[in-house]
């Protein structure tokens, strides 16, 4: 409700840069807010902030290979607003101003936007695209460019670029929104109407990636990489989307990466995994290509056999096919995520159609509409069967156009497997002997007993937030808020105070990771695997917490599967199920994100930082594998069950789609019938506070050129509604200010985070933190600017702009999240808790 989306969207992006150009395309985007006919240098951000738009989430721009898009997020309650907001998207169509300070300051922030990028990930690719695209102008034509250019780049490449490439032929703009569609329309011709193609324009060229008779390999290593992945890519050609029978055969490999990943799930949930994660899905690869994918994260030295059990997973298929039973579930759960689109089409949001018609204009992706689409899904999945699906991989994989790419740690105690290695996998799995997969699924209800149901005993009504309040004769108090935000969601939330802050110092380690711990190993009668298989067409779910200072439930569902929702929950707090096999995969995935953690830069800082600032307190010390060795799962079972024992001093808060009267009686039974016994508790204060003084943090570690400031301001505050606004308000007005400065005026940073927060629990205390990156020589002088900016800020008032700015931003954003599920809940739990 008033509000519009209105994006420009340009079809042309890196793939369309000269090789002066590298990563001018980007340049551009960035140069579109530094000035155009009709807003001169930051005049634009700054009007768009007045109005109470954010940077980033209203007002942003993304380049990528093939496109640039420029996106506005707009009240509409406003004409002059919307017809400002076609004034921007006709200056970036063709009234940039390139001004030549506006240029060179800009140069330092997209160059702090590379340095930002840069890092183990940043390297391997730069090993891997040139193999991945080999032949092609895409292996060396990333959107963020060449730093070299960046710097010296001429004025006239960017300017060339921007003129050669944003021209009406290549151009779209969508509009979708709470509007008058004649009014847009009259607006779009006024405003672009007169646009006119160069007369000798140049052609865009779609650029192919050859084709390859035999394999390829990219086998990278990084000592600052801290996970291994293998994939294996199948380039494909670029398949058509616009007839029926390519929308069934997109349904059909749907279907088959559906059935196949929740095979690679069950092999990821085992005691000694072969992978951490595993995924297999087709997709487009870039303009010219498609590509069937299936890739690994795995253990450290367990590329061969993470390759191994993928290829294994594809040739069980392709030998054995899948069950009947299987693909019954995934046909009822591919159904429900179209029905339940056809539920929401009246309240999608306006966002997610303008990324529709996007790909539409730019790559032809069919958008016939919801209503449609049902209709075509319930015509054409009853005739996709076993035959069709066991075998399609077939029609993907070859030798040819196969790249296979594997990365890890730089550690010579643990190579990665050699290029012969790898080869030779795909044949032994080929001539494996391979055992058919079996369905083992458990029929009975979730519940196996009905609980015994407590009534409602008290009600209350707070007609003035739309709220009833219930409590029930076990003592559970119950609040209620039906909302018609959206058709098809209820949301739950539901806690108790205590949490781990109530077990002993030896015991946290256990108490921390119990709910993560036991909740993998199903629930009831059910193992997680079993559980996933009986909820096929069910949209429901919950899950339990262990907190420092409270243990709770949060959960969801679609209207019509509330109860399942609720016998989730009620499972969750009286029969947790622990797993030992289901465990011990659980502790391998998790040692395995920390073996290398600390040859991340990034991570060595914050851990360092979280260490001088809780002076190793028990409680707060950074994740390691020696804590993983303190994880006891008898005892974070015992841990758990005594959090969860009493419901008596549980609050739960439901929000959505629901009748209060129809409910009443799921509530009475599932809520009324957990335990109870009076217990009286709350949380206490385990004692980890920052010092006061200053502290001084400095981590000299890292590959690249880049740094990272990170200041943190606090002590003790007296918590309440108007103390959080006030910290919430300075620190937006703070982060618009020191943007303008360290990135505008500066040039030196790509953006500057501040944020400012305070909690009454289990002391009142205030928490401000700042937080950038730049290049090292910088530095000093920003954190000099910073606490000259800090300084300022106390002794005189802050133009008043800034204040007009987050007042106007705070009211557009308390108007749309009054009619927003999440925003309701999260605001009754911190109030009730």
């Amino acid at each position: 409700e008033e509000r519009a989306e209105f994006w420009l969207a340009v079809n042309a992006g890196s793939m369309q840069e000269d090789d002066d150009q590298l990563g001018l395309a980007h340049f551009v985007e960035h140069m579109a807010f530094n000035g155009t006919s009709h807003f001169a240098k930051q005049e634009l951000v700054d009007y768009l902030e007045r109005i109470g738009m954010r940077f980033g989430p209203d007002i942003n721009a993304f380049t990528s290979f093939d496109e640039t898009v420029y996106m506005l997020k707009v009240p509409t309650d406003d004409p002059v607003t919307v017809e400002q907001a076609f004034q921007i998207l006709e200056d970036w169509a063709h009234g940039l101003a390139f001004e030549d300070q506006e240029i060179d300051k800009e140069r330092g922030v997209v160059i702090e936007e590379w340095r930002l990028g840069r890092g183990a990930q940043a390297r391997i690719r730069d090993e891997q695209f040139p193999v991945l695209f080999k032949d092609s102008r895409y292996a060396d034509r990333l959107p963020i460019g060449s730093r070299e250019i960046l710097e010296s780049a001429p004025y006239e490449a960017l300017r060339r670029f921007y003129r050669e490439w944003y021209r009406p032929d290549l151009m779209a703009v969508i509009a979708v929104g709470d509007f008058d569609s004649s009014q847009i329309e009259n607006l779009l011709r006024k405003h672009f109407e007169g646009l006119s193609a160069p007369g000798s324009a140049r052609p865009r060229q779609t650029y192919p990636v050859p084709d390859h008779a035999a394999p390829l390999y990219a086998i990278t290593t990084d000592p600052e990489a801290t996970s291994t992945t293998v994939g294996v890519y199948q380039k494909l050609r670029k398949r058509p989307q616009h007839r029926l029978r390519d929308y069934r055969r997109q349904l059909t490999e749907q279907l088959y990466h559906g059935l196949l990943n929740a095979r690679l799930d069950e092999l990821r949930q085992r005691p000694d995994p072969p992978f951490l994660y595993a995924f297999s899905t087709s997709a487009g690869l870039v303009r010219s290509r498609d590509v069937y994918l299936h890739t690994a994260g795995v253990q450290e030295g367990g590329a061969e056999r993470g390759l191994v059990a993928l290829l294994t997973e594809v040739e069980r298929v392709d030998r054995h096919g899948f069950t009947q039973t299987e693909l019954d579930r995934m046909k009822i759960d591919l159904l429900r995520r179209f029905e339940q689109a056809f539920k929401e089409r009246d309240k999608r949001d306006s966002g997610s159609y303008a990324g529709e018609y996007l790909r539409h204009f730019l790559e032809g992706e069919p958008s016939p509409g919801i209503e449609l689409e049902l209709q075509l899904v319930h015509q054409l999945l009853p005739t996709i069967g076993l035959e069709e699906l066991n075998h399609l991989a077939e029609q993907w994989i070859s030798e040819s156009n196969r790249v296979v790419l594997v990365s890890g740690p730089e550690k010579t105690e643990v190579p990665l497997p050699v290029e012969a290695t790898l080869a030779e996998t795909f044949r032994a799995v080929v001539e494996a002997e391979i055992e058919p997969y079996v369905d083992k699924v458990r029929s009975g209800p979730l519940v196996a007993q009905s609980p015994r149901p407590s009534p409602v005993v008290e009600q209350r009504n707070i007609e003035e937030v739309g709220l009833t309040e219930w409590r029930l004769g076990n003592g559970v108090r119950v609040v209620l808020k039906p909302t018609d935000f959206k058709n098809d969601q209820v949301l739950l939330a539901g806690f108790s105070p205590g949490g781990h802050s109530l077990v002993a110092d030896e015991d946290y380690t256990s108490a921390a990771f119990a709910a993560a711990a036991v909740g993998e190993g199903g629930l009831g009668e059910f193992s997680r695997v079993e559980l996933e298989k009986a909820l096929a067409g069910k949209v429901a779910q919950a899950r339990a917490f262990i907190g420092e200072l409270e243990e709770g439930v949060g959960a969801s569902a679609s209207p019509q599967d509330l109860e399942t929702m609720l016998q989730l929950l009620y499972l969750a707090m009286t029969s947790p199920r622990a797993d030992r096999e289901a465990f011990e995969g659980f502790l391998a995935r998790l040692r395995a994100s920390l073996e290398n953690r600390q040859a991340r830069p990034e991570a060595v800082f914050q851990d360092r930082l979280t260490l001088a600032l809780y002076r190793d307190h028990p409680r707060r010390r950074p994740p390691s594998l020696e804590m993983l060795d303190r994880i006891d799962l008898d005892r974070a079972l015992a841990l758990y069950r005594d959090r969860f024992r009493d419901a008596s001093d549980f609050t739960f808060i439901l929000v959505g789609n629901f009748n209060v009267e129809t409910i009443r009686p799921l509530v009475e039974s599932y809520l009324g019938g957990l335990p109870s016994s009076g217990r009286k508790e709350s949380w206490r204060d385990v004692g980890a506070e920052t010092p006061d003084g200053i502290i001084e943090v400095e981590v000299r570690k890292g590959l690249e050129p880049k740094s990272r400031i990170q200041l943190i301001f606090g002590g003790p505050a007296e918590w309440s509604r108007e103390s959080v606004h006030g910290i919430h308000s300075l620190a937006a007005a703070f982060r618009i200010r020191l943007r303008e400065i360290l990135r505008e005026d500066l040039g030196a940073t790509y953006g500057v985070r501040v944020s400012g927060s305070i909690h009454d629990r289990p002391k009142g205390r205030f928490a401000f933190t700042i937080g950038l990156g730049c290049a090292p020589e910088n530095v000093e002088r920003l954190t000099k600017t910073i606490f000259a900016e800090i300084d300022s800020l106390r002794s005189e008032d802050l133009d008043a702009s800034y204040a007009q700015k987050v007042r106007e931003s705070q009211l557009r954003r308390r108007e749309t999240d009054l009619k927003e599920n999440p925003f309701w809940l999260a605001a009754l739990k911190l109030y009730y808790s």
